[in-house]
């Protein structure tokens, strides 16, 4: 324990004073009989325990759709595809359309999203849902429970992650499409059944009744997993106006569904970790993994922090003694040997109660920076520092405090590779003048799913440190 003792500039003030003020006031002398100490202690990082637990069943809280299939050594095998509703049009374009001439089902992703090899041969199949999905979906969801698993698919497609034969108009833009041709029934289904009953259209849970989704699955290939971004249905068709007192005849689109954030999406995410992290994780060390690989179980000393803090302040009653600058955990990882395929740790962790985990991300929670927390990876550090701890265990103080015990859930801690999205919010003002700023606000916390995702935490030298002030009398 490192501890630094200083005099506060409004001591200083106060000894100035107390010569001029009334010699009855015990202001001056109460202030001058005080010592403030800053106290730093990094003792309790010897009590922290860090473990890898499985983490095989992810609630679906994204629009991210995996798919393919890879084998990565020194990762595992990863296997995934994806269940989804869609959100209609609400509206559909029926006056001059003489004739429907396809629909497609766009798998659209940016030009890096994918991993391993944009040459290897794959191929989905796709089949239609018998019913509709239930929320939340895991990632351990079956899919036989909700399509055909003996029939047969409405549509095959062979794909490659390349750019290779693609305009280069199309590679500019910076992303590619898988394209997957529905039936021409399918096309004429939601056509005329629009025209019937357009209000079937008008909320993603009454067209689920109508059309519960798609299974997009992986049949055939190796070697390449690709994060699709942005799914749409369109429906191609031909169409006739009136153009300066003539028919004029054209081919025309429109996007008739969407993967959105209102719909029910799940991943199908099946992970075998390589034997050979098996035999790391059994001989001690500690993985993070993702999708849907592994987490951290931390043993967090909360008890004996709070003991040793309240020890040090006073008896925690209603006069302050003492008061909590700050808690810092800073988890760095180590090099990883086996790692060919260029693998990146987790983008974010979340900090989080064991006990609430499912909690957090089934009710869409944020990180409150008291019951939860995130933080992001430092590349150049190679390291993850959760710097605002000290909310946390001043909530453990003051229920404590209220007459709730300190458990063991308080010291069960999960690290959990997260992807936080955020927006810039812009506001301006003026009365005598105007102002104008931008925030960051982060809108939603999700289970990391974008990537195939490694991390090797360095157990022996993580970090706790323990900053507080504490008042006494000479």
């Amino acid at each position: 324990m490192n501890v630094f003792r200083y005099l506060s500039a409004a001591l200083v003030v106060a000894l100035g004073l107390s010569s001029c003020g009334d010699e009855n006031s015990m202001i001056g002398s109460s202030i001058v009989d005080t010592n403030m100490e800053i106290v730093v202690d990094s003792s309790f990082q010897k009590l922290i325990t860090v473990e890898s637990i499985p983490n095989d069943s992810v609630v679906g809280r994204t629009i991210t759709q995996l798919i393919g299939r890879i084998s990565i050594p020194g990762y595992g095998k990863l296997e995934t595809d994806f269940l989804t509703q869609f959100m209609p049009a609400a509206a559909f374009d029926t006056v001059g359309v003489d004739r429907l001439d396809s629909l497609v089902l766009y798998l659209n992703y940016n030009a890096d999203s994918f991993t391993g090899d944009s040459l290897a041969p794959m191929q989905l199949s796709v089949f239609p849902l018998e019913k509709q999905l239930k929320s939340p979906i895991y990632s351990s969801i079956d899919p036989a429970d909700y399509y055909n698993a003996q029939g047969m698919p409405v549509a095959l497609k062979s794909y490659n992650a390349s750019y290779l034969g693609l305009p280069d108009s199309l590679i500019k833009l910076g992303y590619k499409a898988i394209r997957v041709k529905l039936p021409d029934e399918m096309a004429d289904r939601f056509y005329q059944k629009y025209k019937a009953d357009p209000s079937i259209f008008s909320s993603p849970s009454r067209f689920a009744q109508f059309f519960p989704g798609l299974y997009v699955k992986t049949s055939y290939g190796s070697g390449c997993v690709v994060n699709v971004q942005n799914s749409v249905m369109n429906l191609h068709y031909t169409k006739t106006t009136v153009i300066n007192d003539k028919d004029s005849t054209y081919a025309a689109a429109q996007t008739l569904m969407a993967v959105t954030p209102e719909i029910s999406t799940g991943n199908h995410i099946k992970l075998e970790v390589d034997p050979t992290i098996q035999s790391e994780i059994a001989a001690g060390q500690v993985y993070l993994m993702a999708p849907a690989g592994l987490n951290v179980l931390m043993h967090f000393p909360t008890r004996q922090i709070v003991a040793d803090f309240e020890q040090a302040v006073g008896d925690g009653g209603s006069t302050i003694q003492g008061l909590i600058n700050s808690l810092i955990l800073h988890v760095p990882l180590k090099e990883i040997a086996n790692n060919s395929y260029g693998l990146e740790p987790p983008q974010f962790l979340l900090f989080v109660r064991k006990s609430e985990l499912q909690k957090f991300f089934e009710e869409k929670e944020l990180a409150d920076n008291v019951r939860s927390f995130y933080a992001e990876y430092n590349s150049t550090t190679r390291s993850y520092s959760f710097t605002g701890l000290r909310t946390f265990l001043n909530d453990v103080i003051e229920k404590k405090r209220q007459g709730t015990e300190i458990t063991d859930a308080d010291e069960e801690i999960v690290l959990v590779p997260v992807s936080v999205y955020s927006e810039t919010v812009s506001s301006g003002s003026s009365y005598y003048y105007y102002s104008y700023s931008e925030q960051e606000v982060v809108t939603d916390i999700v289970p990391y799913i974008s990537a195939p995702s490694i991390a090797l935490i360095d157990a022996d030298n993580i970090k706790l440190q323990l900053t507080y002030s504490r008042q006494t009398k000479k």
